[in-house]
Protein backbone atom coordinates (compact mmCIF):
# COMPACT_ATOMS: atom_id res chain seq x y z
CA UNK A 1 0.00 0.00 0.00
CA UNK A 2 1.47 3.45 -0.78
CA UNK A 3 2.15 5.78 1.56
CA UNK A 4 -0.67 8.30 0.91
CA UNK A 5 -3.08 5.65 0.75
CA UNK A 6 -1.99 4.45 3.99
CA UNK A 7 -2.31 8.41 5.48
CA UNK A 8 -5.93 8.60 4.57
CA UNK A 9 -7.37 5.19 4.29
CA UNK A 10 -8.93 4.32 7.67
CA UNK A 11 -9.65 0.96 9.71
CA UNK A 12 -12.94 -0.08 9.49
CA UNK A 13 -12.52 -2.17 12.12
CA UNK A 14 -11.03 0.78 14.52
CA UNK A 15 -13.91 3.39 12.65
CA UNK A 16 -16.42 1.26 14.24
CA UNK A 17 -15.09 1.01 17.87
CA UNK A 18 -15.64 5.23 17.23
CA UNK A 19 -18.78 4.99 15.93
CA UNK A 20 -19.83 2.09 18.60
CA UNK A 21 -18.92 4.92 21.08
CA UNK A 22 -21.16 7.42 19.84
CA UNK A 23 -23.60 5.31 20.05
CA UNK A 24 -23.65 4.38 23.54
CA UNK A 25 -23.77 7.87 23.96
CA UNK A 26 -26.81 8.27 22.49
CA UNK A 27 -28.62 5.45 23.93
CA UNK A 28 -28.75 7.78 27.11
CA UNK A 29 -29.57 11.40 25.39
CA UNK A 30 -31.85 10.00 22.80
CA UNK A 31 -34.95 11.09 24.08
CA UNK A 32 -33.51 14.55 24.56
CA UNK A 33 -31.30 14.91 21.38
CA UNK A 34 -34.25 13.29 19.22
CA UNK A 35 -37.56 15.47 19.45
CA UNK A 36 -35.89 19.12 18.60
CA UNK A 37 -34.90 18.19 15.46
CA UNK A 38 -37.76 15.62 14.88
CA UNK A 39 -40.30 18.79 15.27
CA UNK A 40 -38.51 20.69 13.25
CA UNK A 41 -39.62 19.15 9.90
CA UNK A 42 -42.90 18.80 11.42
CA UNK A 43 -43.85 22.07 11.86
CA UNK A 44 -43.00 22.65 7.87
CA UNK A 45 -45.35 19.59 7.25
CA UNK A 46 -48.62 21.18 8.95
CA UNK A 47 -47.56 24.88 7.91
CA UNK A 48 -46.98 24.28 4.54
CA UNK A 49 -48.66 21.05 3.50
CA UNK A 50 -51.62 21.44 5.33
CA UNK A 51 -51.61 24.73 5.65
CA UNK A 52 -50.75 26.22 2.41
CA UNK A 53 -51.75 22.80 0.62
CA UNK A 54 -55.15 24.18 1.30
CA UNK A 55 -54.62 27.25 -1.39
CA UNK A 56 -52.17 25.68 -3.64
CA UNK A 57 -53.93 22.33 -4.47
CA UNK A 58 -51.39 20.99 -6.48
CA UNK A 59 -47.71 21.11 -8.55
CA UNK A 60 -46.91 19.51 -11.49
CA UNK A 61 -50.43 17.44 -10.93
CA UNK A 62 -49.02 16.16 -7.62
CA UNK A 63 -50.66 16.78 -4.64
CA UNK A 64 -48.92 19.87 -2.70
CA UNK A 65 -48.79 17.77 0.22
CA UNK A 66 -47.45 15.10 -1.30
CA UNK A 67 -44.79 17.06 -3.30
CA UNK A 68 -43.04 18.91 0.19
CA UNK A 69 -43.55 15.50 2.11
CA UNK A 70 -40.66 13.61 0.32
CA UNK A 71 -38.33 16.88 0.95
CA UNK A 72 -38.97 17.34 4.20
CA UNK A 73 -37.46 13.73 4.94
CA UNK A 74 -34.50 14.79 2.96
CA UNK A 75 -34.20 18.16 4.76
CA UNK A 76 -34.66 16.08 8.15
CA UNK A 77 -31.51 14.29 6.76
CA UNK A 78 -29.62 17.18 6.47
CA UNK A 79 -30.20 18.62 9.82
CA UNK A 80 -29.17 16.05 11.62
CA UNK A 81 -26.14 15.03 10.01
CA UNK A 82 -24.73 18.79 10.01
CA UNK A 83 -25.84 19.31 14.12
CA UNK A 84 -23.82 15.80 14.76
CA UNK A 85 -20.66 17.26 12.85
CA UNK A 86 -20.54 20.92 13.84
CA UNK A 87 -21.45 21.28 17.26
CA UNK A 88 -21.15 17.96 18.61
CA UNK A 89 -17.89 17.59 16.78
CA UNK A 90 -16.17 20.99 17.96
CA UNK A 91 -17.46 19.96 21.61
CA UNK A 92 -15.86 17.09 21.80
CA UNK A 93 -12.71 18.53 19.95
CA UNK A 94 -12.26 21.37 21.89
CA UNK A 95 -14.29 21.96 25.45
CA UNK A 96 -14.01 18.02 26.51
CA UNK A 97 -10.69 17.65 24.70
CA UNK A 98 -12.39 13.98 23.87
CA UNK A 99 -9.97 13.27 20.60
CA UNK A 100 -6.77 14.21 22.48
CA UNK A 101 -7.55 11.41 24.70
CA UNK A 102 -8.72 8.81 21.89
CA UNK A 103 -5.66 9.60 19.69
CA UNK A 104 -4.06 8.51 22.23
CA UNK A 105 -5.01 5.40 21.78
CA UNK A 106 -4.42 3.03 18.30
CA UNK A 107 -7.27 4.84 16.96
CA UNK A 108 -5.45 7.37 13.91
CA UNK A 109 -7.23 10.52 11.71
CA UNK A 110 -8.66 8.56 9.83
CA UNK A 111 -10.30 6.24 11.74
CA UNK A 112 -11.76 8.74 14.00
CA UNK A 113 -13.17 11.33 11.08
CA UNK A 114 -15.00 7.94 8.93
CA UNK A 115 -16.31 6.92 12.37
CA UNK A 116 -17.93 10.28 13.48
CA UNK A 117 -18.89 10.35 9.71
CA UNK A 118 -20.64 6.86 9.87
CA UNK A 119 -22.13 8.02 13.25
CA UNK A 120 -23.55 10.91 11.67
CA UNK A 121 -25.32 8.55 8.89
CA UNK A 122 -26.48 6.84 11.55
CA UNK A 123 -28.33 9.55 13.10
CA UNK A 124 -29.42 10.47 10.10
CA UNK A 125 -31.45 7.40 9.10
CA UNK A 126 -32.78 7.46 12.87
CA UNK A 127 -34.45 11.13 12.48
CA UNK A 128 -35.39 9.99 8.41
CA UNK A 129 -37.05 7.11 9.02
CA UNK A 130 -38.68 8.48 12.27
CA UNK A 131 -40.29 11.12 10.02
CA UNK A 132 -40.75 9.03 6.93
CA UNK A 133 -43.21 6.96 9.08
CA UNK A 134 -44.85 10.42 10.12
CA UNK A 135 -45.48 10.60 6.20
CA UNK A 136 -46.62 7.33 5.93
CA UNK A 137 -49.22 7.81 8.95
CA UNK A 138 -50.54 10.92 7.11
CA UNK A 139 -50.99 9.50 3.89
CA UNK A 140 -48.54 11.09 2.17
CA UNK A 141 -46.68 7.97 0.52
CA UNK A 142 -47.91 6.95 -3.09
CA UNK A 143 -45.45 4.01 -3.60
CA UNK A 144 -44.27 0.81 -2.03
CA UNK A 145 -40.43 1.64 -3.00
CA UNK A 146 -40.57 3.77 -0.17
CA UNK A 147 -39.33 0.92 2.11
CA UNK A 148 -35.93 1.41 -0.13
CA UNK A 149 -35.52 5.38 1.25
CA UNK A 150 -33.58 4.56 4.54
CA UNK A 151 -30.19 3.25 2.84
CA UNK A 152 -30.36 6.52 0.53
CA UNK A 153 -30.62 8.31 3.99
CA UNK A 154 -27.94 7.16 5.29
CA UNK A 155 -25.88 8.04 2.14
CA UNK A 156 -27.29 11.56 2.13
CA UNK A 157 -26.14 11.47 6.06
CA UNK A 158 -22.63 10.58 4.94
CA UNK A 159 -22.75 13.77 2.57
CA UNK A 160 -23.51 16.03 4.91
CA UNK A 161 -21.49 14.34 7.73
CA UNK A 162 -18.65 14.88 5.54
CA UNK A 163 -19.66 18.76 4.33
CA UNK A 164 -20.11 19.27 8.41
CA UNK A 165 -17.03 17.72 9.80
CA UNK A 166 -15.01 19.70 7.03
CA UNK A 167 -16.31 23.13 8.22
CA UNK A 168 -15.92 21.90 11.95
CA UNK A 169 -12.33 20.80 11.29
CA UNK A 170 -11.10 23.98 9.12
CA UNK A 171 -13.19 26.47 11.48
CA UNK A 172 -11.28 28.27 14.20
CA UNK A 173 -14.13 29.86 16.23
CA UNK A 174 -17.38 28.01 17.01
CA UNK A 175 -19.11 31.61 16.28
CA UNK A 176 -18.43 30.44 12.43
CA UNK A 177 -21.32 28.16 12.91
CA UNK A 178 -23.78 30.92 11.98
CA UNK A 179 -22.34 31.35 8.43
CA UNK A 180 -22.08 27.94 7.82
CA UNK A 181 -26.05 28.01 8.74
CA UNK A 182 -27.20 30.95 7.41
CA UNK A 183 -25.76 31.06 4.53
CA UNK A 184 -24.91 27.27 3.29
CA UNK A 185 -27.58 25.36 5.44
CA UNK A 186 -30.49 27.64 5.37
CA UNK A 187 -30.42 28.18 1.55
CA UNK A 188 -30.04 24.71 1.08
CA UNK A 189 -33.11 23.90 2.95
CA UNK A 190 -35.18 26.81 0.46
CA UNK A 191 -33.44 26.49 -2.57
CA UNK A 192 -33.42 22.94 -3.02
CA UNK A 193 -36.93 21.82 -4.41
CA UNK A 194 -38.44 21.06 -1.58
CA UNK A 195 -41.51 23.30 -1.70
CA UNK A 196 -41.44 24.38 -4.94
CA UNK A 197 -39.90 23.42 -8.51
CA UNK A 198 -37.65 25.64 -10.53
CA UNK A 199 -39.54 26.35 -13.63
CA UNK A 200 -40.63 29.59 -12.35
CA UNK A 201 -36.91 31.05 -11.10
CA UNK A 202 -33.76 31.85 -12.74
CA UNK A 203 -32.00 29.27 -14.87
CA UNK A 204 -29.12 29.82 -12.48
CA UNK A 205 -31.15 29.30 -9.43
CA UNK A 206 -31.90 25.39 -10.52
CA UNK A 207 -27.94 25.45 -11.53
CA UNK A 208 -26.56 26.26 -8.46
CA UNK A 209 -28.99 23.84 -6.38
CA UNK A 210 -27.69 20.61 -8.82
CA UNK A 211 -24.32 21.26 -7.10
CA UNK A 212 -26.35 21.17 -3.50
CA UNK A 213 -26.19 17.26 -1.82
CA UNK A 214 -29.56 18.56 -0.72
CA UNK A 215 -31.13 18.73 -4.09
CA UNK A 216 -30.13 14.97 -4.97
CA UNK A 217 -31.20 13.78 -1.54
CA UNK A 218 -34.85 15.42 -2.46
CA UNK A 219 -34.56 13.90 -5.73
CA UNK A 220 -34.70 10.48 -4.86
CA UNK A 221 -36.48 10.39 -1.29
CA UNK A 222 -39.22 11.85 -4.21
CA UNK A 223 -38.69 9.25 -6.66
CA UNK A 224 -38.82 6.64 -4.42
CA UNK A 225 -41.79 7.98 -2.12
CA UNK A 226 -43.88 9.04 -4.69
CA UNK A 227 -42.86 7.68 -8.52
CA UNK A 228 -40.08 5.31 -8.48
CA UNK A 229 -37.58 5.95 -11.49
CA UNK A 230 -34.04 3.86 -11.75
CA UNK A 231 -31.98 6.69 -13.66
CA UNK A 232 -33.03 9.32 -11.00
CA UNK A 233 -32.76 7.12 -8.48
CA UNK A 234 -28.86 5.78 -8.99
CA UNK A 235 -27.81 9.33 -10.55
CA UNK A 236 -28.17 11.19 -7.58
CA UNK A 237 -26.80 8.62 -5.77
CA UNK A 238 -23.66 8.37 -7.44
CA UNK A 239 -23.48 12.24 -7.63
CA UNK A 240 -23.44 11.93 -3.58
CA UNK A 241 -21.04 9.67 -3.15
CA UNK A 242 -18.72 10.45 -5.18
CA UNK A 243 -18.82 14.13 -3.68
CA UNK A 244 -18.48 12.41 -0.21
CA UNK A 245 -15.77 10.12 -1.40
CA UNK A 246 -13.59 13.33 -2.48
CA UNK A 247 -14.31 15.77 0.26
CA UNK A 248 -12.36 12.36 3.21
CA UNK A 249 -9.26 14.08 2.35
CA UNK A 250 -10.23 17.84 3.62
CA UNK A 251 -11.05 16.82 7.21
CA UNK A 252 -8.42 13.98 7.95
CA UNK A 253 -5.70 16.74 6.74
CA UNK A 254 -7.32 19.61 8.81
CA UNK A 255 -7.86 17.68 11.70
CA UNK A 256 -4.34 15.88 11.49
CA UNK A 257 -2.82 19.88 11.42
CA UNK A 258 -5.24 20.72 14.61
CA UNK A 259 -5.16 17.43 16.52
CA UNK A 260 -1.81 16.08 16.06
CA UNK A 261 0.81 18.14 14.94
Amino acid sequence: MSALAQAYMPSPRIALRVWRRDLRVFAKVWKQGLLPQFFDPLFYLMAMGFGLGTYLARVKGIPYREFIAPGLVASSVMWAASFETTWNIYFKMEEKRLYDAILATPVEVPDLVAGEVLWAATRAIVYGTTFLAIVTAFGLVASPWALAVPPFLALGGACFGMLGTSFTALTPRVDLYSYYFTLFITPMFLFSGIFYPFDKLPDWVSTVAWFTPLYHLVNITRSLILHPDLVTVLGNALWLAVLTALLFAVPVRAMRRRLVA
